[in-house]
């Protein structure tokens, strides 16, 4: 890319950017032509045979970075020059460790890009986190619980810290192809786009669906990877000034 053409882009930095929704949000990013793309990661660049062939050569363009979010030095170096940065951070396991990874490692996050003034912050929530959610009135002892009140934790301290640069995206299951290594691609559509359609697209029945608790949430926000990542890239072009927070059904949008 031409020095010049790169002077007049946006610089990203995408958290977790080498997971499954965080390499379709990098591909999105390149694809607009908008943003020279930064990763900052555990285990740094993803190898070929664990991302999906479409995306090998878009990823191939990421600036990658390996390093801890939850080492500050690190995060601060990975956040220099930048002017936004996405939270694709999420992770499965024990009530406790889905706090710190779904919760405390964007909060930490949140706060360093606070201080170094960056302009606005992305991040991908979950469907349950809403006023009124059964997700976030799981027991503690339940499954889960961790992992929504992190992405809910996470959420607050985004909406303060950045009332007027904010982009909160707020899908449930996220299908498309991923690639689970000696599995191969997996065409995880396959399950997410017919029961999104019986959850949406089928009247009486769908509502009827929707009605049920917990259960109907999920059944109705299930989204493509795809759109994710494009709905967070064209947000981000469009938040100065205001907050974003999108639905399943404005994802799909995208």
């Amino acid at each position: 890319m031409a020095t010049n053409a790169a002077s007049n882009l946006k610089r990203i930095l995408i958290l977790g950017g080498n997971g499954y929704v965080g390499q379709n949000i990098c591909h999105a990013a390149l694809q607009s032509n908008k943003f020279t793309v930064r990763s900052l990661n555990r285990s740094g660049q993803p190898t070929s045979s664990s991302s999906p062939p479409h995306l090998v050569e878009s990823l191939s363009q990421v600036e990658w970075i390996k390093g801890d979010v939850f080492d500050k030095s690190a995060r601060e170096d990975a956040m220099a020059d930048v002017d936004v940065v996405v939270s694709c951070i999420g992770a499965f396991g024990s009530n406790e460790f889905m706090e710190r990874i779904c919760g405390d490692a964007t909060i930490e996050a949140i706060r360093s890009a606070k201080e170094k003034r960056i302009e606005s912050f992305g991040f991908v929530s979950s469907a349950q986190v809403y006023e009124g959610s059964m997700g976030l009135k799981l027991p503690k002892s339940m499954p889960m619980h961790g992992y929504f009140q992190g992405k809910y934790r996470a959420e607050q301290e985004l909406l303060n810290a950045y009332p007027n640069g904010h982009v909160i995206l707020r899908p449930g299951f996220i299908y498309g192809p991923r690639n689970l290594g000696p599995f191969g691609v997996v065409p995880l559509q396959t399950i997410g786009a017919p029961i999104t359609f019986v959850g949406t697209q089928m009247g009486p029945l769908s509502g009827l669906i929707q009605s049920i608790p917990f259960v109907g949430k999920e059944c109705s926000s299930m989204v493509p990877v795809e759109s994710v990542g494009r709905a967070m890239v064209e947000s981000i072009l469009h938040c100065s000034g205001k907050g974003v927070i999108l639905n399943a059904e404005d994802i799909r949008k995208f």
